[in-house]
């Protein structure tokens, strides 16, 4: 497991993640600004790479901000999903590589959390949780019901609804 610290790590460790991929790149949007990324994606649709990228339904930036990146990321070959709405919050921030590996993420993809505000991320290989990540993935993708299968992999219950007896 790797720690990231934001200020400090900035996008590297994201970009070299991406130009490693060797089958496919997935990506959870909340705020995007950042070009770098955006162009790391591009390349990597253009080795071959499968990227699909899920985007929140809406943030407080606004649904044209949002359409617009999408657009974008359509326009260079990205697959693109938008979580549903029945979500209280979708706050998401995290990326899988091959599904090998995961970048779990508390900064959002934008300058002023990578350069200007304190926060965190983990790089992880363990498989259990990169593979319930990936599971949480394809369910919010899908819009389908995310079962829960690693006790500590946790997802918040006030950003989605888990059909789960507790």
């Amino acid at each position: 497991m790797k720690l990231l610290i934001q200020p400090g790590e900035g996008i590297l460790p994201l970009v070299k993640g991406i130009a490693a991929a060797k089958t496919s790149v997935e990506i959870v949007v909340f705020r995007f600004d950042l070009l770098e990324i955006e162009r790391a994606l591009t390349r990597a649709v253009n080795r071959g790479i499968t990227v699909r990228a899920l985007i929140a339904h809406t943030n407080r930036a606004g649904e044209e901000n949002l359409r617009k990146l999408e657009l974008r990321l359509l326009g260079a070959g990205i697959s693109m999903a938008r979580t549903a709405d029945d979500l209280a919050r979708y706050h998401g921030k995290l990326m899988l590589v091959d599904r090998r590996e995961l970048y779990l993420l508390a900064f959002n993809f934008t300058y002023s959390d990578v350069e200007h505000r304190r926060s965190f991320g983990l790089i992880t290989r363990s498989s259990d949780i990169v593979h319930e990540a990936g599971k949480l993935f394809d369910a919010d993708t899908r819009r389908i019901p995310y079962e829960p299968g690693v006790d500590r992999f946790l997802v918040s219950p006030a950003s989605r609804t888990v059909s789960r007896n507790i």
